[in-house]
């Protein structure tokens, strides 16, 4: 049982009933979004296998949420910096193509303390689909490609295989090759994977183009 997590949801239960009207505010969100049975949790693959009819029901469900979500809706989710509000968040971006939450990925990104989990920022960026996002996405793989590689595969705080299975992923969708000096000899990601060349990164991309098709209300085409 995830203690911490069990007290932080108290704690945002207990404000929301009793607190401020921010706060109240905040915990609507949070139940609205967050609370229905952990639903998004689904989110992080498992939705993928679901026998068709109820993959489709669960894409009603996000299009009617990400609908209903205003883009204050979205930043408040942002902001409490839980990975579980952030899941959410990033989906609606995601199903929604909320192109007016694109700086506010960016700003995230280029945090000196990342907001973490970015995987889920890397399907939204995909789904939105167009330049800009790759550039993005670019310039993130710049500068965290610097970074150390993780002793810890699951780290949180960076999400470099990601990026770079969703820059692979708009170059294939765009005709563009923004991954392409990353993954030359001596580029970034090369000195950062240990030589590891695009081949490697099929699988990220591969999931990246599942999970964004899953956002259009599509059928990820799954091989098993």
């Amino acid at each position: 049982m995830d203690l911490g997590g069990l007290r932080g949801y108290t704690a945002t239960f207990l404000r929301g009933r009793f607190g401020s009207s921010e706060y109240r505010y905040q915990h609507q969100l949070i139940r609205r979004y967050v609370g229905h049975g952990g639903r998004y949790l689904h989110l992080r693959g498992g939705v993928l296998f679901w026998p068709r009819p109820r993959q489709k029901l669960f894409q009603y469900r996000l299009r009617w949420s990400a609908r209903r979500a205003s883009t204050h809706d979205l930043m408040t989710l942002l902001d409490t910096g839980g990975w579980r509000e952030q899941l959410a968040a990033s989906w609606l971006i995601a199903v929604g193509r909320r192109a007016d939450l694109r700086d506010r990925i960016a700003q995230d990104l280029r945090s000196d303390a990342p907001s973490g989990y970015g995987w889920d920022y890397c399907t939204a960026l995909a789904r939105l689909g167009t330049d800009q996002d790759a550039e993005l996405l670019r310039r993130y793989l710049d500068q965290a490609l610097l970074l150390p590689r993780p002793l810890d595969d699951d780290d949180d705080w960076h999400c470099q295989r990601q990026a770079m299975g969703a820059l692979l992923y708009l170059d294939g969708v765009l005709g563009t090759s923004y991954a392409q000096p990353l993954l030359t000899a001596g580029g970034l990601w090369r000195q950062w994977s240990g030589e590891e060349g695009a081949d490697s990164l099929e699988e990220e991309r591969a999931l990246i183009a599942q999970l964004v098709a899953f956002a259009a209300g599509e059928r990820p085409l799954i091989k098993t």
